[in-house]
């Protein structure tokens, strides 16, 4: 029996070999770096802005306002000196008035609770 020598096998085996192992080798360094860099990233990130500087975060407010929404929260202040109370710890000039703010009925008109309906007609 004839042996004849295979042609893809002429040392080119061992040469495609060490290079897959060099190459498994250098994938895994690179996905390592690739985890190692995208941590720092985050605990960066994380650390400086303290997690505010995500578009859905919003900064914190001052202590004093946080008082104030609690004592409005209570019942302990009216929406009219809240928002007066308000407006000057922000720096804003005057009571801000909106939809909450209650309002004097005008002069001559009688409210709701005035008017009497007689039941029988």
């Amino acid at each position: 029996m004839r042996h004849y020598p295979d042609p893809g096998m002429n040392g080119s085996g061992m040469l495609f070999g060490m290079l897959g192992f060099i190459g498994t080798i250098v994938l895994l360094g690179l996905i390592t770096l690739l985890v190692i860099y995208l941590v720092k990233r985050n605990q960066a990130t994380a650390g400086s802005s303290a997690g505010f500087g995500h578009p859905h975060h919003r900064p914190p407010t001052p202590p004093a306002v946080q008082i104030l929404d609690e004592r409005l929260a209570r019942g302990e202040i009216e929406v009219e000196d809240y928002m007066t109370r308000k407006a000057a710890l922000l720096g804003a000039s005057g009571p801000v008035t909106n939809e909450w703010t209650p309002q004097q009925p005008p002069a001559g008109t009688a409210s709701t609770d005035e008017t009497k309906v007689d039941p029988a007609g």
